[in-house]
C-alpha cells in the first residue's frame, strides 16, 4: 500500500465509519488466482476478521484488496488457515451454491442505503455464486460474466475476481460513497465471518468505499427472450409438443421488466413437503424461475408465490425509484380461473428504517379479495421494533384486519424478544401465509448462543418461547411454552433436544425431540437421526427421520432421507436424490420418492447455467405422485433484439 493510502486508511479508521478510498487500476491485475504482488500494490487493503455472531476476533487473518475501472471491479482476497489441508472446495462450476464450500464474499451496495446488497462468493476453486439485489438471475446472458479464480496455497488460500459494473443496477454517473464488506466461511468449522463487524444494531458501521468514479448506467433497451420448445411422448396424452417464451428488458438504468408466457414447469423439481405433524398449513420452498426472479421486491406476508399453481401470461417489474424507494409488482392470469396482482413499496431512509406498504389483489370466478399491509421497521442500537397493520375485503368472509407489535434485543449472542398480535376471524389474504387468524395474545422468549475457539466444545446455544393466545373474542385458545438447547463437539457431532408443552383448544399435548448428527462440518458427507416422541392432538405420536448425504466422488451427490411416522397409523416417506457432474455446464440428476405405497422416480439430463442454448432430456415427471413413462425433450434458445444502450447512442454521436 503506498503512503498516501495508509495515511488515508489511518485517518478513516478513527472515524465512526469505516472507509476504503477508492482507487482505479491501470493497468489491470490478471485474474489467474495468484494475488501478484506488483499488479495489486498500490490498491487499498483492509485486514483482520471477527466472528459474525459475536464480532470476536478469529484466530486466521485475512486480507482484502479493491479496485475499479470503468468496466469492472476488481477484488483479491488472502485467507490465512491453520490447517489448510481441511480447507474444503467441491464446487467448480458457475453460479452454484457453495454453503458447503469455503468461500469469499463482497457485498456491495452501490446506493449507499445497505439494504440494497450485491453478493459475490468464491470458493477455493473458483466456483462461484451471485445474489443481485433484490433477486438473482439465473441466466449469465440476463446478468452478465462474474469471472473468478482462486488456489490453495501452504498457509491458506487466495482469489481474485472481475465484477461487471453493468451486472448491477447502477445509479447515475458521478462520484459516490459506496457501502462494502467482506465476509468468509469457514467450512469445517461452520463459522461465518466478517471483516468489519456489522451486528447488534451496527449496520451503519459497514464501511464506505469512497470517491468512487461511477461509470454511466447502460440502458440496455434490448429485449433479451429466451423461448422454450418442448416435445415427447407421454403414456396419457401420446404424442405432446408446446412452447412458451421467457423475456426481459430494462425500463430505465435501475427497473426492469420480466415477463412469461406459458411457462413450462416440468423440469423443475419442487420441494417436498416432511409428515411432520402440524395443525397448521405448511408450504413447500419455491422454486419456479419466473418467481424467483426480483423475489425480494415482492417480499410481503401478503404474497405466497406458492398461491399461484399456474399461470397463462405474468408480468411483473422491480426495481429502484431513488435510491432510498424501491418497488415490485406482479400479475399473473390464469385465463378464466384466476389472476392475481401484487404490489410493493419498500423505503430505507436510513441504515435503521424501512417502512413497507403492500396491496395484492385476489379475482376467481365469484370471488374477490383484496389486502393491504402497512409496516415499519427502526433499530435503536441492539434494539428492533417492528410494526405492522394489515387489512383484507374478501367477498365470501367480508372484511378483517391484523395487528402486531414485536421488539428485539441482539447482542453478543444474546437475544430477547416479545411482541403482541391481534387478528380477525374474518381476516384472510388469499394470496399470503397466515397459518393463524381470530387471535389475540403475546409472545415473548430469548435465546442464547456461544462460539468456542478452545476445548471439547465448538458451540452451543439455547432459546426459550412462550406464547399465549385466546381467541379474538376472549375465548381459550392456545399456549405453548417450546425450549430448544444445542451443543456442537470440536469433532463435529450435534447433539439437539427440544421440549414442547403445548394447549390447543382444550387439548394438552407435549412432544420431546432428541437429535444426533455427524459431522456438523459437512453437509456433503453427513448423517442425521432424529427422534420425536410424546402426544398431538390427544393421540400418542412417534416420529423417525434419518438423513444422509454421501459423496463417493467430486462429481457425484446422494442424499436419503427417511421417515416414519406413528400417528393413527403408520406413515413412511423416502425421498433418494443424486446428482452427477459432467462438466460446468450439463449434469445427470434424478430423484425417487416414495410415500404411502406410491412411488415416482425422474431421471434427467441437462446442459444448463451457463451461456448458451439449455437442453433438458426429462425422463417421468419430477412431481407426480406416481411414475409417468413419459420422455420429454425441452430446449431453450437465448435470443436478443435490437436496442442500443443510451451510452452507446451518445458516443456514436459524438
Amino acid at each position: 500500500m503506498t503512503a498516501i493510502s495508509t495515511a488515508a486508511f489511518a485517518l478513516a479508521y478513527l472515524s465512526p465509519t469505516p472507509r476504503i478510498p477508492a482507487y482505479k487500476m491501470s493497468p489491470p491485475p490478471v485474474i489467474d488466482g495468484v494475488i501478484g504482488a506488483e499488479e495489486w500494490a498500490k490498491a487499498p487493503s483492509v485486514s483482520g476478521l471477527f466472528d459474525a455472531m459475536t464480532g470476536a476476533p478469529y484466530r486466521d487473518g485475512g486480507t482484502f484488496w479493491l479496485g475499479y475501472d470503468d468496466k469492472y471491479i476488481y477484488l483479491a482476497a488472502k485467507l490465512d488457515d491453520s490447517r489448510p489441508r481441511e480447507i474444503r472446495a467441491n464446487e467448480y462450476q458457475t453460479n452454484v451454491g457453495l454453503a458447503n464450500d469455503d468461500y469469499v464474499e463482497l457485498d456491495i451496495d452501490l446506493s449507499g442505503s445497505i439494504v440494497d446488497t450485491n453478493s459475490f462468493q468464491i470458493n477455493p476453486r473458483g466456483a462461484t455464486n451471485i445474489q443481485l439485489a433484490g433477486g438473482r438471475a439465473a441466466k449469465q446472458e440476463w446478468s452478465g460474466a462474474f469471472v473468478a479464480k482462486a488456489r490453495i496455497t501452504a498457509g491458506g488460500w487466495e482469489a481474485e475476481a472481475r465484477i461487471p459494473w453493468q451486472m448491477m443496477s447502477l445509479p447515475a454517473k458521478g462520484k459516490r460513497d459506496l457501502r462494502v464488506n467482506f465476509h468468509r466461511f469457514v467450512a469445517r468449522t461452520q463459522r461465518n465471518l466478517v471483516q468489519t463487524f456489522t451486528g447488534a444494531g451496527q449496520t451503519g458501521q459497514t464501511p464506505y468505499w469512497s470517491g468512487v468514479e461511477m461509470p454511466s448506467p447502460l440502458l440496455d433497451r434490448s429485449i433479451k427472450l429466451l423461448p422454450y420448445f418442448y416435445g415427447g411422448l407421454d403414456p396419457k396424452s401420446g404424442i405432446i409438443a408446446n412452447s412458451g417464451l421467457d423475456l426481459k428488458t430494462a425500463l430505465s438504468e435501475t427497473s426492469t421488466l420480466v415477463g412469461s408466457i406459458n411457462p413450462d414447469f416440468r423440469n423443475i423439481e419442487n420441494n417436498i413437503l416432511s409428515l411432520d405433524f402440524s395443525r397448521f398449513e405448511r408450504l413447500a420452498g419455491e422454486t419456479r424461475p419466473f418467481f424467483q426472479e426480483g423475489r425480494n421486491y415482492f417480499n410481503s406476508a401478503l404474497f405466497a408465490s406458492q398461491r399461484i399453481a399456474d399461470f397463462d401470461v405474468g408480468l411483473s417489474s422491480y426495481g429502484k425509484i431513488t435510491n432510498k424507494l424501491s418497488y415490485g409488482m406482479l400479475d399473473t392470469i390464469d385465463f378464466g380461473n384466476q389472476n392475481s396482482f401484487v404490489a410493493n413499496a419498500t423505503g430505507d431512509p436510513d441504515p435503521s428504517t424501512e417502512y413497507r406498504v403492500s396491496a395484492v389483489s385476489l379475482g376467481t370466478p365469484g370471488l374477490h379479495n383484496d389486502s393491504y399491509l402497512l409496516r415499519g421497521t427502526k433499530i435503536f442500537g441492539p434494539v428492533e421494533v417492528d410494526l405492522r397493520d394489515l387489512g383484507s375485503k374478501d367477498t365470501e368472509l367480508g372484511e378483517g384486519s391484523y395487528r402486531d407489535a414485536f421488539i428485539q434485543y441482539t447482542k453478543n449472542g444474546v437475544q430477547a424478544f416479545g411482541g403482541y398480535t391481534q387478528g380477525s376471524p374474518n381476516f384472510d389474504p388469499r394470496l399470503g401465509f397466515f397459518p393463524e387468524v381470530d387471535i389475540r395474545g403475546w409472545t415473548y422468549g430469548g435465546s442464547i448462543d456461544r462460539n468456542f475457539t478452545h476445548g471439547t466444545f465448538s458451540e452451543s446455544g439455547a432459546n426459550l418461547m412462550r406464547t399465549v393466545y385466546q381467541h379474538a373474542d376472549g375465548e381459550p385458545y392456545r399456549t405453548d411454552l417450546n425450549t430448544v438447547g444445542q451443543v456442537t463437539f470440536r469433532k463435529g457431532l450435534v447433539i439437539a433436544g427440544v421440549a414442547d408443552w403445548d394447549t390447543f383448544e382444550g387439548s394438552k399435548d407435549h412432544l420431546y425431540t432428541a437429535v444426533l448428527g455427524y459431522p456438523a462440518s459437512d453437509r456433503s458427507r453427513s448423517v442425521t437421526l432424529e427422534q420425536d416422541i410424546g402426544r398431538q392432538a390427544g393421540q400418542d405420536y412417534q416420529n423417525t427421520t434419518l438423513t444422509c448425504a454421501y459423496r463417493p466422488s467430486k462429481p457425484v451427490q446422494l442424499n436419503l432421507r427417511e421417515q416414519l411416522v406413528s400417528f393413527g397409523g403408520v406413515s413412511e416417506q423416502t425421498i433418494l436424490s443424486g446428482t452427477y457432474d459432467l462438466g460446468r455446464e450439463r449434469s445427470v440428476a434424478g430423484r425417487l420418492v416414495r410415500q404411502n405405497g406410491n412411488t415416482n422416480f425422474y431421471l434427467a439430463y441437462r446442459r444448463s447455467g451457463n451461456l448458451g442454448t439449455e437442453y433438458f432430456l426429462i425422463l417421468g415427471d419430477p412431481n407426480a405422485a406416481t411414475f409417468r413413462s413419459s420422455l420429454i425433450l425441452k430446449v431453450a434458445v437465448p435470443i436478443e433484439l435490437g436496442g442500443r444502450s443510451r451510452s452507446d447512442r451518445q458516443s456514436r454521436s459524438q
